[in-house]
């Protein structure tokens, strides 16, 4: 944010309601995820100051963001989004949103940001971007590229990242930046990544497996609940609605939800426990690990809604 800010020379910039990009003050307005969970979307401690600069609109509404531009003409610095949502269970873009914002940045000279921390390598070897055939200005990035430690980058349009110190006057440093252990980590896993792209395959069959059937189990069980998926991505929606942004999201049971987390448990399936956290598959989870959780999924649901066998 602070590059886009230096390239462009504006202050203010665009997020969507329900996507998480860390708990940096900026983005702590409409957060997702966590903050959900804990029913305080604003944190104490972020001044006015700061939320005056971040403008939000709801996920998957381009008339939203035209209203948003046109009523702050020249002054947003950046939009940025989860090009897939995985902070408020998993949402996905709608046909041509993100073409449609990368447009309107384009357009307008605004910095379009993919926070990839979840979707990148993890959709495919690249990202989202490739996934959607859409490409922004900048990138950031996270988790799987760390290869299991703590590590974060983010790049970009060699014009912007020409504004970072020092060859620009935009200030970048940090303790722990290029830190050797994770750095190796992480290329280890990209190379694995590289020559394995057979993985991806693996976990779209196992992803589908999975949440094909949780949505025949709430089906038979006449619940009807929403299951979203995007590769090795998914979210049981405790809602029959379609979710396609935060208000949908925010429709959904959380008692019942609450109810199946812990009958999972007792069954030996630790979810993420809040309805707002999607579900990412690996390729450790084998055929028979595949009907343990749906074996589970279908007594859990029984136990919360206290149905019939």
């Amino acid at each position: 944010i602070r590059v886009a800010r230096g390239y462009t020379g504006r202050a203010k910039i665009l997020k969507f309601e329900g996507c998480y990009h860390g708990h940096g003050d900026s983005f702590l307005i409409a957060a997702g995820s966590g903050a959900l969970t804990l029913g305080a979307p604003d944190s104490p401690g972020v001044t006015e100051g700061v939320a005056k600069d971040t403008l939000t609109v709801p996920y998957n509404d381009v008339a939203a963001v035209k209203a948003a531009i046109a009523a702050n003409p020249a002054q947003i610095a950046a939009i940025i989004i989860e090009p897939v949502v995985g902070n408020m269970g998993l949402v996905e873009p709608a046909a041509g949103f993100l073409a449609e914002l990368r447009a309107l940045c384009t357009e307008h000279g605004i910095v379009f940001i993919f926070d990839e921390v979840m979707t990148g390598f993890r959709l495919a070897s690249g990202g989202a971007q490739q996934l959607y055939g859409v490409v922004p200005d900048m990138t950031t990035l996270g988790k799987i590229i760390g290869g299991g430690l703590p590590v974060g980058a983010y790049g970009g349009r060699a014009d912007i990242m020409n504004q970072v110190a020092p060859a620009g006057k935009v200030y970048q440093a940090g303790t722990l930046s290029g830190n050797p252990m994770a750095t190796a980590a992480g290329l280890a896993q990209l190379r694995y990544l590289h020559e394995h792209p057979e993985v991806y395959a693996q976990l779209e069959a196992t992803t589908a497996r999975l949440a094909d059937g949780t949505r025949q189990i709430a089906q038979e069980l006449e619940l009807n609940y929403t299951v979203n998926r995007v590769g090795s991505m998914f979210s049981l929606f405790f809602t029959t609605e379609p979710v396609n942004n935060l208000d949908d999201a925010k429709k959904a049971d959380l008692p019942a939800f609450g109810r199946y987390f812990h009958a999972m448990l007792s069954r030996g399936i630790y979810l993420a426990p809040s309805q707002f956290e999607a579900l990412f598959i690996s390729t450790s989870i084998t055929d028979e690990l595949v009907e343990k959780y749906l074996t589970a999924c279908r007594e859990s649901l029984v136990e919360a809604h206290g149905l019939s066998a």
